[in-house]
């Protein structure tokens, strides 16, 4: 029984001190990841980057992440967030982030897009709101319609007749019952 002890005791040392020792040598990424850059490390990745954009101090990238649904713009090696920046592929349109000890490249996320149905154009379109029978080319139904018509137009040329002539605005008469100015 002594032995089988020893043997139990030696055999759990063994393991503790294999395990120790494996906890500071563990690789930066899993052996068991897909490989970076195909589509299913991408699809796997807690962060996204969804831009990239370049002004006068440098680099910027949009870095998104799905669980918080947030994302920053952020520069190469600028600290103060879950993740920092370390390189920049402008070839490939990636970057290599520290994200919480681990080494992740993304790549440029590229946009879905959908093929949507074009319905054809109406052959004589009118502006919204407008009824039948009304805008360029149409024709008065009536004579007092048309009556009604010529009267407008000879007011607004009378009204830019007189806007020529005066240098200051001209005063819009006030149609129908209302306050009248007091005499002075």
């Amino acid at each position: 029984m002594t032995k089988s002890r020893h043997s139990l005791g030696l055999l759990a040392a063994l393991l503790l001190g294999l395990a120790a020792r494996a906890d500071t040598t563990l690789a930066p990424s899993s052996p068991f990841a897909p490989a970076a850059g195909s589509a299913a490390a991408a699809e796997n990745q807690p962060l996204e980057l969804r831009g990239i954009l370049m002004d006068g101090s440098g680099y910027r990238f949009s870095i998104f992440d799905p669980v918080k649904k947030a994302g920053l713009w952020v520069r190469l090696n600028e600290p103060g967030h879950d993740f920092t920046v370390k390189t920049h592929d402008v070839a490939r349109d990636t970057v290599t982030l520290d994200f919480q000890g681990r080494m992740l490249t993304l790549a440029l996320r590229t946009a879905k897009v959908a093929a949507v149905a074009v319905s054809e154009a109406p052959a004589s379109p009118r502006p919204t709101g407008m009824p039948a029978g009304y805008g360029p080319g149409s024709k008065p139904s009536s004579p007092e319609e048309a009556a009604r018509f010529n009267r407008a137009v000879e007011e607004i040329n009378r009204r830019r007749a007189m806007r020529e002539k005066s240098p200051g605005p001209v005063p819009v008469p006030v149609a129908g019952p209302g306050p009248q100015p007091r005499p002075q």
